[in-house]
């Protein structure tokens, strides 16, 4: 568990009682990033203020595997700002970066050491609970790693000469300039 952690941030893990929380920074997602905290409070890291969302944020399990894979991840954001949920609702987030460092935390709620990386992707698929009776909301979306498009193919051009390839005497992309003429469009 302490691979790769500093001196400090396992001197605290050794202790009897010790705090871990999660550093989560929404990057480009609108004019400023978005860092928030699961803390009990506020806390600074590395020049950046992280917000307090305490137990309305929730962070999925990472698992570190052997095994070449995509990893994801799932966040849910309860009772956050409208100007955040409204970004997400525009789908200003899609495909960007998300960085989560998991870091212990001593009684001040200020990390101890330096908080290790967890996770580095991508924001994908959103989801968006409304409980109209009780007022609430509930977002969520996932992420992926950079690993989730390692396996992608290249698209293909939509030209007469790589059309030949996989239709050989098809003429679909040599006439495909050509304009119909006298197009009749809606009622005659």
């Amino acid at each position: 568990m302490s691979r790769g952690l500093d001196s400090a941030s396992r001197s605290e893990l050794n202790k009897k009682h010790f705090s871990i929380v999660n550093l989560i920074q929404f990057l480009d997602i609108g004019p400023t990033p978005v860092y928030l905290t699961d803390a009990a409070a506020d806390l600074t890291w590395d020049g950046k203020t992280f917000q307090s969302m305490g137990q309305l944020l929730g962070v999925s399990d990472i698992s570190e595997e052997q095994d070449l894979k995509i990893e994801t991840l799932d966040i849910s954001l309860s009772g956050i700002d409208n100007s955040i949920v409204k970004l997400f609702l525009d789908y200003d987030y899609i495909d960007r970066r998300v960085i989560v460092h998991r870091a212990v935390v001593g009684s001040n709620y200020q990390p101890v050491g330096t908080p290790a990386l967890v996770f580095d992707g991508r924001l994908d698929q959103p989801r968006l609970v409304d409980d109209w009776q009780s007022g609430t909301a509930t977002l969520g979306v996932s992420a992926s790693s950079h690993w989730s498009d390692y396996e992608s193919t290249g698209g293909r051009h939509t030209n007469d000469t790589e059309h030949q390839v996989l239709f050989p005497g098809d003429t679909f992309f040599a006439t495909a300039t050509e304009t119909q003429k006298d197009v009749k469009w809606g009622k005659a």
